[in-house]
């Protein structure tokens, strides 16, 4: 157990599986007090069982991050029990592979209201309990899919693009109150939800690892440690930026032809 974040208090949502997971479990590790949220009340209870059974201090609550009544609810009774917030982890999120003519607008409306209206809400409501702490970090979680567009993702990627310019536009207006905002932009990573896509295309994996040049998927633990750098002290200069972490595939493209002259 560290101390690197000891006497800090952070919230994180989507903190059952994945990414959310992972963030929660290397912030506990860290010394740092966790305030873990997920849809599924049982896998947010776990995560903080793991977060304690390892020395650290946590608390859970069940979130649907759709709903801005459980965000009210959840956010001033949590933050009120564990004492105060300083860290703001958006992590919850969701897809479905549709294209803008295959899609339902109640399909539209749930992935942009759970990965982007979410981050609007969230943000909102902790910057003031941020604000009484003398400042802190708000972490958002992107993807590049918010920055190169991906086949039959529509609503998905139209929703992480608009987490990256909100992560631009709350940099800019909470700094003056000390408040660094960023954004973590993953590419392929081996969770839950990646794995299920995988059964339904058996012999897929190799092919889509194969996109970057690095050629693995990332761990939920490659992604929760910058995630957990942006919101500690050494990343105390850095606001507004959107950090890749996806083994190189958006650095470039390759022709194979180049490797044949």
């Amino acid at each position: 157990m560290q101390a690197q974040f000891k006497g800090k208090i952070a919230l994180i949502t989507g903190a059952g599986a994945g990414i959310g997971h992972a963030i929660a479990i290397e912030w506990g590790r860290r010394g740092g007090f966790a305030i873990v949220t997920d849809m599924v009340a049982e896998q947010a209870r776990d995560t903080a069982a793991e977060i304690e059974r390892a020395g650290g201090r946590a608390i859970h609550r069940s979130l649907d991050v759709k709903r801005l009544d459980q965000i009210r609810e959840t956010f001033a009774g949590a933050i009120a029990e564990a004492g105060g917030l300083d860290v703001l982890f958006n992590v919850a999120g969701t897809n479905l592979m549709r294209n803008v003519e295959e899609m339902e607008d109640e399909e539209w409306y749930s992935i942009i209201d759970t990965n982007l209206t979410s981050v609007y809400r969230c943000s909102k409501i902790a910057v003031p309990e941020i604000r009484k702490r003398g400042g802190g970090a708000i972490v958002n979680t992107a993807s590049i899919a918010g920055i190169l567009a991906e086949n039959r993702c529509a609503a998905y990627s139209a929703s992480k693009g608009g987490v990256i310019l909100l992560t631009r536009n709350m940099a800019m207006d909470f700094a003056p109150y000390g408040i660094r905002v960023n954004a973590i932009c993953p590419g392929s990573t081996r969770t839950p939800r990646t794995e299920s896509y995988l059964r339904k295309a058996p012999g897929q994996e190799r092919a889509i690892a194969d996109l970057a040049p690095m050629k693995r998927f990332a761990e939920p633990e490659e992604i929760a440690r910058p995630a957990i750098f942006l919101a500690s002290d050494e990343a105390s200069y850095i606001t507004g930026a959107s950090l890749v972490v996806d083994g190189g595939l958006t650095a470039g493209f390759k022709l194979p032809l180049f490797d044949q002259l």
